[in-house]
């Protein structure tokens, strides 16, 4: 009889392996619909909470404030802070108002003095007029955040150049107990700051010296973490040795185009390092931009028309934020304990402008198609689109060059482009191409001066204005797959700033505009009279000194033409430099900071001599513009017809070189004008000067 069974067995041989090949499919397809894993290091919580602020204020208010200095030395009464109408809530208000969401007070700067009625000095607001010794503005400004909704932090110098202990064992307890008193009695806090500026010259309670100290042992930070994460879990750290965000490396208000959020100090060759991150680094520290409203981080009334423009501030949120670093926005008040009218209208038509400019995504309806797709509908293109970044498009392991294709409802013309990456799995984007395609369908590049390299948390791109029915995205390079959580595109109205004059030691006038196709004018002073507007085209030969005049830019779509008032100061060919080359004499006086002059090994001194005695009102200097600080003049001495007719020190030279002026007592007259370099930035030899102008 013929038996089945043979036939039974290799049926059900079939069955299982089919099965097994099923089941197996259904593992990968699960396997690839999960989560992608994380690319290197990662950002926690905490981290990841406090990028998404972007933007919050810094404010710098003390004894400096009063005393007109930067850097005060320590030495000055308690009783010289005497706020006539201080009111932090028209600080926060302020603050609000322009978008920001947290503000980090200067509790205590270099010289020691303490803003609230600490237990450990009696160098503090207890021993000032202010409120009758009575005040603790931590106090006030920790409540007007609550008030007001906004998060609240706190900067504490590591060095104290009042205190008398500085320098040895006893300090650092008073340091450590300054941060306890402020961790524990003013709420939550946000962001805790460590400056770096750390020994030197000081009062030091009277002994007027120099202590200098190891800054990542002296100051025992990993104590001082401690005591903060104590109360303040949530904190992040800025500088010292336990940071979890990192200084982006300058104060000019700019991260690098290529930033990444990672970062390991023991790697770090430079500290300009920090402005690109590290590709490779082990550990997430993403970065910090600290900048001014105002050239100086203190109130300094000579600076009341040197308020950041609103163009400026524009710039500085693209060069920030729209680099995946925070924006720390630095206000100065004033002598009157409050944010000046300009200061505070400018900031709140820097936020009015992005506001209206990010309001509507262009690409908000288009249809999007990815060129690869990890599988499950939680990594479909069209979650670019839904607003959330914690959702987000991935593209399949192993695709390697991926690209994304939007198809707008209808053609519009757009200008910028906006794309971040769901960080929380790592930062992994390296190199990318952006195209637009119109009514053709050709698709060309954008017109854009921005590099396409990283992304990060966000990045926003700027280009000449294109009629756009298509977008594509490609992603040339990446730390592993691609992930992307958001793409939008904007039609932003551009802000105009007022052009830049200079006049070269050949007495040609240049001016310059940050806008492409800016139309140029200037128009001549003379005894107070306007002339007519003249078109601006190649440089201007205007000799002679004090030359006035006004200069204004538009351009074909914005008519606003801001304008600028110009005064040079003397002509430098009415005038020699002894001891300097023809060619260093016209570096040195060119208008330009980029064009450098190193005097001699050992020689610290210029003379400026005139044909004649003249009036002196103002002596300018401006540092080297090229990346090393090295050389910048950092203490001077000015002598006029060998007397000496004014003194100090450009503190913070080294980290915001920026053009800085002293100015002489009212009468001074000479013929002679000598610089006497005292202190120079780093262990260098040679003076190294940008420029330099007389008034």
């Amino acid at each position: 009889m013929y038996s089945d069974t043979p036939m039974k067995k290799l049926s059900l041989l079939v069955k299982k392996l089919s099965l097994l090949a099923l089941s197996a499919a259904l593992s990968a397809a699960s396997l690839s619909a999960q989560t992608p894993a994380p690319v290197g290091p990662v950002p926690t919580k905490a981290q990841l909470a406090w990028q998404e602020l972007e933007t919050y204020a810094f404010v710098h208010f003390g004894l400096n404030t009063f005393n007109d200095l930067e850097w005060g030395y320590g030495d000055t009464p308690s009783s010289t802070f005497a706020p006539e109408l201080l009111d932090v809530e028209q600080w926060v208000r302020t603050f609000k108002r322009a978008g920001m969401k947290g503000v980090i007070l200067t509790a205590k700067h270099h010289d020691g003095f303490c803003l609230w009625p600490t237990k450990t000095t009696d160098y503090s607001v207890k021993n000032s007029p202010w409120k009758g010794g009575k005040g603790d503005l931590v106090g006030d400004l920790s409540r007007a955040c609550k008030k007001y909704g906004l998060k609240f932090g706190l900067y504490l110098s590591p060095w104290d150049r009042n205190n008398a202990g500085y320098g040895k064992e006893a300090y650092q307890k008073i340091y450590h107990e300054q941060i306890r008193e402020l961790s524990t009695q003013y709420g939550q806090l946000f962001e805790f700051w460590f400056d770096g500026a750390n020994g030197g010259t000081g009062y030091y309670g009277g002994a007027r010296e120099a202590r200098q100290i190891d800054p990542k042992s002296y100051y025992g930070y990993h104590v001082a973490a401690e005591i903060l994460y104590r109360n303040n879990p949530e904190m992040m750290i800025f500088g010292g040795t336990e940071p979890t965000i990192r200084w982006i490396g300058n104060e000019r208000g700019w991260a690098g185009q290529t930033n990444w959020a990672m970062y390991d100090y023991d790697k770090e060759k430079h500290h300009t390092e920090a402005q690109w991150g590290m590709r490779d680094a082990k550990k997430w520290l993403p970065g910090e931009v600290d900048v001014s409203v105002r050239p100086g981080w203190f109130y300094h009334a000579r600076e009341d028309q040197q308020v950041r423009s609103v163009a400026n501030l524009v710039n500085l949120y693209y060069q920030s934020v729209g680099r995946n670093a925070n924006l720390l926005l630095n206000f100065p008040i004033d002598l009157r304990g409050k944010v000046p009218a300009q200061d505070s209208t400018n900031i709140v038509a820097w936020h009015d402008h992005l506001k209206a400019g990010f309001r509507r995504n262009l690409l908000s309806g288009a249809s999007v198609q990815a060129s690869s797709q990890r599988t499950g509908k939680a990594f479909a293109p069209q979650q670019l689109l839904d607003g959330q970044t914690n959702t987000y498009w991935a593209a399949a392991e192993g695709s390697g060059e991926v690209n994304l294709t939007f198809t707008l409802p209808r053609a519009a013309q757009i200008n910028n482009l906006m794309l971040q990456e769901p960080i929380a799995l790592g930062q992994r984007v390296a190199r990318f191409r952006v195209e637009t395609a119109g009514a053709d369908g050709q698709f060309r590049p954008i017109d854009t001066q921005d590099s396409l390299t990283t992304i990060g948390y966000k990045r926003l791109l700027r280009f000449r204005p294109v009629e756009a029915k298509q977008l594509r995205v490609t992603v040339l390079e990446s730390r592993g797959p691609v992930l992307l959580s958001e793409v939008a595109a904007y039609l932003v109205p551009e802000v105009l700033e007022a052009p830049s004059v200079r006049r070269d030691s050949r007495d040609s006038l240049y001016l310059t505009s940050l806008s492409r196709d800016a139309k140029l004018e200037y128009a001549l002073l003379t005894g107070g009279k306007q002339g007519p507007w003249q078109t601006y085209t190649r440089p201007v030969y205007l000799p002679g000194d004090h030359v006035e005049l006004v200069a204004r830019v538009s351009t074909e779509v914005n008519k606003d033409k801001p304008e600028l008032r110009y005064r040079s100061g003397y002509s430098s060919s009415q005038f020699v430099t002894p001891g300097l080359s023809p060619a260093q004499h016209v570096a040195l006086f060119d208008g330009s900071g980029r064009t450098e002059t190193r005097l001699g090994k050992g020689v610290r001194s210029l003379a400026i001599e005139f044909p004649e005695a003249r009036p002196l009102t103002r002596f300018v200097y401006t540092p080297s513009q090229q990346r090393d600080a090295q050389g910048h003049i950092q203490g001077y001495e000015l002598y006029v017809d060998g007397k000496r007719v004014a003194a100090g020190e450009f503190a913070n030279i080294r980290n915001n070189p920026i053009p800085v002026a002293v100015d002489f007592p009212a009468g001074t007259k000479g013929q002679t004008l000598r610089l006497v370099v005292t202190k120079l930035v780093g262990d260098v030899e040679q003076v190294n000067i940008g420029d330099l102008a007389v008034e």
